[in-house]
């Protein structure tokens, strides 16, 4: 079978979708693959007999489909190492110039196929054997992930103690707003003054901590952390899977949920970050055309990417950010639905903004930016504000609805889960200093909490305060880790201008 039958253009058109999945597996859903996989073999089908019914060989026509599959497949990420070569100040390589050389090289290779390889049929048994077994790692690492998800997302759930409602115990709102800076950050680094928002939300009875920094420079740490309140060094987590069953299933969630809160979450678009076992989880519409994240992904390594710098792309690069948009639209108006219930909440918000990719300007619409043709750091930085401000609005109303419609009045954390991303963020700096701002009612805040509290003391004043725990605040600690590397974190500190 093997020798006479080339199917390996099939294996490698599977292997290109997987491979991106495998690598990605701790971030992605598995059911985000179903869809790219089946097209994406389509395609390379397609390909593989419109080349055999022009050359009449099925042999040839597997190396040169196969080919075509690999130049079109890793486009894309060949244009992320060249892209970034400069003259000076000036990148010399943009698809305008790339796209044909790379068309050369392409047609180049493709005649060499064509007209010098004599026995296409020699090397079919190998060319089978070799790309069937490019899919064994892959597979494996997305049958261990989807695996691991599947533990961590039926996790047995704590068993409440105490069933009867406490009244003087709130709805808990814990609300992160994904890559927000601190306002020394905003204002001295990209320009902008966030003072209003700030007085907005003291006006409203919140304490601001001015001088906070995050305790982890990366969402897949920081989160964890808080969630546990305590640091990595105490909570024996070595590795991503121990940190993702922290995120989802830490001590703040089980102790609350012994206590007969109910956990409320919502879809965030990264699988490390979803509750999806929450007792309320509410949904957003997903439209059929609407790309994923994964397929967004996968596209931008084909040769697919070059269109957007063409101007050919922008209907379908309009729906790269629909989920994301709808996703963040529909936990603004669901969490707004949440004071109507009658339990106790624990709702964990994971707004990714203003993180990128920039899919909201300032008024909430679809962003007018395109990171391939718009690339320069005051682009960036602006694109980066616009959502600011977006959520700031959003935000203010959100709180303005759980304040009115609350028949208690809920406690309100609303927190970065670290600074800017690594784009705008060069230095510890810039990266650990977030907003932090906490609503306590009934609580003396000016006592409880002070400039520079950290996230692992958050939950340590809330338990403490409504729930009679005796917990120690601890030091407030910095770990700073490069893009490069998220596990070699290292102690950084405060870099907050004023005296705390």
């Amino acid at each position: 079978m093997f020798k006479n039958n080339p199917l390996y253009p099939v294996f490698f058109a599977v292997f290109s979708v997987i491979f991106l999945a495998a690598n990605n597996i701790s971030q992605i859903p598995i059911d985000a693959t179903y869809r790219p996989l089946i097209l994406y073999v389509l395609f390379g089908v397609v390909v593989y007999v419109l080349t055999q019914l022009f050359l009449k060989d099925w042999h040839r026509s597997a190396l040169v489909a196969s080919i075509f599959l690999f130049m079109f497949s890793a486009y894309g990420q060949i244009y992320l190492v060249v892209k970034n070569l400069m003259v000076g100040s000036t990148r010399i390589i943009g698809h305008r110039t790339f796209l044909p050389m790379y068309i050369i090289v392409f047609a180049v290779i493709l005649y060499l196929v064509v007209r010098k390889v004599k026995r296409p049929v020699a090397y079919t048994f190998w060319l089978n054997f070799v790309f069937l077994s490019f899919l064994i790692q892959p597979m494996f690492n997305i049958i261990v992930g989807a695996y691991q998800q599947w533990i961590i997302n039926h996790f047995t759930k704590v068993t409440p103690i105490q069933a009867t409602i406490n009244a003087d115990q709130p709805d808990i709102y814990y609300i992160i707003l994904d890559a927000y800076a601190r306002e020394d950050v905003l204002l001295n680094k990209l320009g902008y003054d966030n003072s209003e928002f700030l007085d907005a939300l003291r006006q409203r009875g919140f304490y601001v901590a001015d001088c906070s920094q995050s305790n982890y420079a990366y969402t897949e740490y920081s989160l964890p952390s808080s969630l546990n309140y305590d640091y990595f060094d105490n909570l024996n987590a070595t590795s991503q899977f121990d940190r993702v069953l922290l995120l989802k299933h830490g001590a703040v969630r089980s102790f609350l949920e012994s206590n007969a809160y109910k956990a409320v979450a919502f879809p965030t678009g990264w699988v490390f970050t979803e509750w999806v076992d929450a007792d309320i989880y509410p949904d957003y519409s997903h439209p059929v055309t609407a790309l994923t994240e994964y397929e967004t992904f996968l596209i931008n390594t084909t040769m697919l990417r070059s269109l957007n710098d063409f101007g050919l792309f922008n209907q379908v690069n309009s729906s790269f950010t629909a989920p994301r948009r709808l996703r963040v639209l529909s936990l603004l108006s669901n969490i707004k639905q949440l004071p109507k219930m009658d339990e106790k909440l624990f709702v964990f918000a994971h707004l990714v903004v203003p993180h990128p990719p920039y899919s909201f300007d300032a008024n909430g619409k679809p962003a007018n930016y395109n990171e391939e043709s718009i690339a320069d750091y005051q682009s960036m930085a602006i694109a980066y504000i616009n959502q600011v401000e977006f959520v700031n609005k959003e935000i203010l109303n959100v709180i303005d609805v759980l304040l009115m419609d609350s028949e208690k009045q809920p406690t309100i954390i609303i927190q970065g889960d670290h600074g800017p991303p690594p784009e705008l963020s060069l230095t510890y700096s810039e990266k650990m200093p977030i907003l932090n701002a906490y609503y306590l009612p009934g609580k003396k805040m000016d006592t409880l909490l002070y400039p520079s509290i950290s996230p692992v003391n958050t939950f340590r004043v809330v338990l403490n305060s409504y729930f009679g725990e005796d917990l120690p605040l601890l030091d407030d600690k910095s770990y700073y880790a490069s893009e490069e590397n998220h596990d070699q974190y290292k102690l950084v500190p405060n870099s907050c201008p004023e005296k705390q």
